[in-house]
């Protein structure tokens, strides 16, 4: 009888059995990992606003047939998981030291350039929204001719600080904006610091950390362009102040790069002009344009004005008979220490907050001068200005 010859399957070695044991325990701590990450995240309550990038945050959106159907509701909720994310900050710190691993030189929205320089990316404009703007502002400088009407838009740290780019970091060519800007003016003159900001490019005039220009940079500005506002004699110097060292700006939280803090100073003229300061909203009054306290606060830029407010007065003793009207972002917000020892009143108005009636601000204020003032980027993103001028 022929012997049947039966084969056994080979033992498997240790090694594939301690992969294979590894393996399966690898997959149980993933999967509890995942499983605490959303407990915690389930766990932790929204928050509203993010001290770090200091904006707003995502919020549950609200269901509705119209927004399911549109697509909204879910771009919401996308927006709502993003901004809600659990250790949102630490993960965006993380991600970055990653990417810099593999040389990228952009994060966020953020280009990570020179001399540790954070600088925003430009957004692009949508020019149906700029013509309305601008349209708006002729339509009021048109009703209101008798005022002298000037308009101030402040290049960005893209623009100025171009050397600090990355290699073939592409950007928006802001100098053809302003040039198409002031060509659409009618009635208003245009103010256009560039030239004089690029002749002192080796200065800080932008915090490395931060999107908003310095008190040095509004210096210099405003030095290049008062005689055109119809300001006689400038003062003849000013008291330099370093209020803080500390200071880390909103470009830093957003691209997660904390290497370096700024310098914060104020510019106070040598002039015997005093004054005095009207909050709106809170009715506050105080005789100063800086809020000390927000130096102890994440966004130390509030040291001006304590950030942003629908309408502050500043009255001083100058007795010239001149009142400006300010509408503004918040690069005005350290522009006004230059601007204060020559006008009897400041009325400035934040059109992101402001709701009221701009006509009878100007009856009863008796308004000479009013001054546009915005950074470029704001300027072409921004449609509160023209809701603000808009009479109906």
């Amino acid at each position: 009888m022929e012997q049947t010859t039966h084969y056994r399957r080979p033992r498997r070695s240790n090694v594939e059995q301690n992969r294979t044991t590894q393996g399966y325990w690898l997959g149980v701590l993933l999967i509890v990992f995942i499983l605490l990450f959303d407990l915690f995240g389930l766990l932790s309550p929204d928050r509203s606003f993010s001290d770090n990038e200091n904006r707003n945050l995502a919020q549950t959106p609200a269901f509705s047939a119209d927004a399911l159907l549109d697509g909204s509701y879910f771009a919401a909720w996308e927006d709502y998981i993003a901004d809600q994310f659990f250790a949102r900050d630490f993960w965006i710190t993380l991600r970055l030291k990653c990417a810099t691993l593999f040389g990228q030189k952009e994060s966020n929205g953020v280009y990570l350039c020179k001399d540790h320089y954070l600088i925003q990316v430009p957004t692009e404009p949508d020019w149906s929204n700029v013509d309305g703007t601008l349209a708006a502002v002729n339509d009021f400088t048109l009703r209101h001719n008798e005022l002298n009407v000037n308009m101030m838009i402040v290049p960005n740290a893209v623009s100025i600080l171009s050397d600090k780019l990355p290699a073939n970091a592409p950007g928006r060519d802001q100098s053809a904006d302003l040039k198409y800007i002031s060509s659409r003016l009618e009635g208003v003159t245009f103010l256009d610091p560039t030239s004089a900001l690029r002749k002192h490019a080796g200065e800080p005039l932008y915090y490395r950390t931060d999107h908003h220009w310095t008190s040095l940079a509004a210096s210099y500005a405003f030095s290049a362009t008062a005689k055109a506002m119809g300001i006689g004699k400038v003062s003849q110097g000013y008291d330099v102040y370093t209020v803080s060292n500390s200071f880390e700006g909103t470009l830093a939280s957003k691209s997660g790069d904390h290497s370096v803090r700024d310098v914060i100073e104020i510019y106070v003229p040598k002039s015997e002009i005093e004054y005095r300061v009207t909050y709106e909203d809170s009715q506050e009054k105080i005789c100063s344009l800086y809020q000390r306290d927000c130096l102890y606060e994440k966004d130390q830029y509030t040291v001006f004005f304590g950030g942003n407010h629908p309408k502050i007065s500043v009255e001083t003793t100058a007795d010239c008979g001149r009142t400006l009207l300010l509408f503004k972002d918040s690069y005005a917000n350290c522009y006004v220490q230059f601007l204060y020892p020559y006008y009897d009143e400041i009325v400035i108005i934040d059109p992101r907050y402001y709701y009221d009636n701009i006509e009878a601000v100007i009856a009863r204020e008796g308004v000479t001068d009013v001054l546009f003032l915005y950074n470029s980027d704001t300027f072409l993103s921004d449609t509160s200005l023209k809701d603000v001028l808009t009479v109906e």
